[in-house]
């Protein structure tokens, strides 16, 4: 999947015009800055950005053409080029706000720029045909009343480290091939720590509704997100079946206290599959494949989770999640079929380590869950729930209370086959 990342990565960088580089350098004055950039971003290619720029409190860049936007950086990677300010500071809008794109967008890359007190998010990308955010650091975030009414009020403050697709710019419905192609996120910081963390929608990385994208959302450290700290929802196959997520490598440290918004369970680490029309995490033909592996998950909210799935056919693999003593926090909360879960881990305390249930379209059903180390995990209720039916828990016994039908348990510990080769001379046929 790496190696598949690198080559997903490098197309993008090939699919941008080869035209010169321009420099751009920050002058500390709006009015100036917002204008600098977007004449230079106006006419493709690369830009270069060097110094501080300040976008004042609604500056914008409209992104309409293929471009790679990037800033400097010190001797430790860290980007020195910094911009301040902005509402939805690079954005990539739609052609006809709310209305289907006739073609694809453009294939926009953004590289070690820290962004500073941008309202919402600094990097919104509705309409896109490809996407590489790398090495950007996001702080300091200023909410923005979103006009969505929920039980405290009829606005929701919202802020996120990046955006993709058109659920914040057109939030009525999901628009077909608004964001499109390889989408790329790793390697960036996201700090979003916010005053009122319990009425604050807060991101890291918040990826819906894309058609037929190949998304990697990779090596990210998501610090204090108040709702998810990854969020990947609703995305659909392509015409032609192409789409892929991989989750892999990241770092979330929720926020202590979330938003009771859509639900009461959260704040959460990562959130994936199918939420607002769960049939599409049921239907083979819509349903883009989930992989998670490899991620750190500290869940620090009483009813967080570290894990909240809502497809079928999801991988998820090495993941580490500890509840930090939460009493009705779970680790992995699987309501799709037929996923593969191995050698994952929680720690911690909270109300179940594992819980498998259907929910809406979702059936909770013929999952396998092997190998879950839970040796460090103090269950307030039980270790493992199964609402589901048919599903198969693989490894050492654990305190399951098993509410479906067919489920088992498999006593096995995790094996290796033999290092002797068949064509040595110390193999025999077991005949003889």
């Amino acid at each position: 999947m790496r190696k598949l990342a690198a080559a997903l990565a490098l197309l993008v960088a090939l699919a941008l015009p080869a035209l010169a580089e321009q420099a751009v350098v920050g002058t500390g004055d709006p009015s100036q800055d917002v204008a600098n950039i977007q004449a230079a971003v106006n006419q493709g290619g690369t830009v270069l950005l060097r110094g501080h720029f300040d976008f004042g409190a609604e500056g914008r860049v409209k992104i309409t053409r293929d471009t790679r936007i990037r800033g400097e950086k010190d001797a430790l990677g860290e980007p020195t080029t910094i911009i301040t300010g902005g509402r939805w500071t690079f954005h990539s809008p739609l052609p006809v706000a709310g209305a289907t794109p006739s073609g694809k967008g453009p294939v926009v890359a953004v590289h070690a720029i820290h962004f500073r007190r941008a309202e919402g998010t600094p990097l919104h990308f509705t309409f896109v045909g490809g996407l590489d955010v790398r090495g950007c650091v996001v702080s300091e975030l200023r909410p923005q009343e979103l006009s969505v009414k929920w039980s405290d009020g009829d606005t929701l403050p919202f802020a996120a480290g990046v955006v993709v697709g058109n659920r914040i710019d057109s939030p009525s419905q999901r628009i077909k091939n608004s964001a499109t192609g390889v989408i790329r996120i790793a390697g960036n910081t996201f700090r979003l720590d916010v005053e009122r963390p319990g009425r604050t929608a807060g991101f890291g990385v918040l990826a819906d509704w894309t058609t037929g994208a190949d998304i990697a959302i990779e090596r990210n450290t998501v610090i204090h997100p108040s709702r998810n700290g990854i969020e990947v929802l609703d995305n659909v196959l392509g015409a032609k079946g192409e789409g892929n997520i991989a989750i892999d490598d990241n770092r979330i440290v929720t926020a202590e206290e979330g938003i009771e918004y859509p639900h009461k369970f959260g704040p959460n680490g990562i959130v994936a599959g199918w939420y607002f029309d769960t049939r599409g995490g049921a239907n083979i033909k819509a349903n883009n494949r989930v992989s998670i592996t490899g991620n750190r998950i500290e869940a620090r909210g009483d009813r967080s989770t570290g894990l909240l799935l809502y497809a079928d056919d999801m991988v998820v693999t090495c993941n580490d999640i500890i509840l930090a003593a939460g009493r009705e926090a779970r680790g992995i909360v699987q309501t799709g079929s037929r996923g593969f879960f191995s050698n994952n881990r929680v720690r911690g305390q909270g109300r179940y380590a594992v819980y498998c249930h259907p929910f809406e379209a979702l059936q909770g059903a013929a999952n396998t869950f092997a190998w879950t180390e839970l040796n460090d995990f103090s269950a307030t209720k039980n270790q493992v729930y199964l609402g589901g039916n048919v599903n198969v828990l693989i490894g050492t016994p654990p305190d399951l209370l098993d509410k479906g039908q067919g489920n088992r348990v498999v006593k096995a510990k995790p094996c290796s086959l033999p290092e002797i080769s068949p064509e040595g001379e110390e193999w025999k046929p077991a005949w003889q």
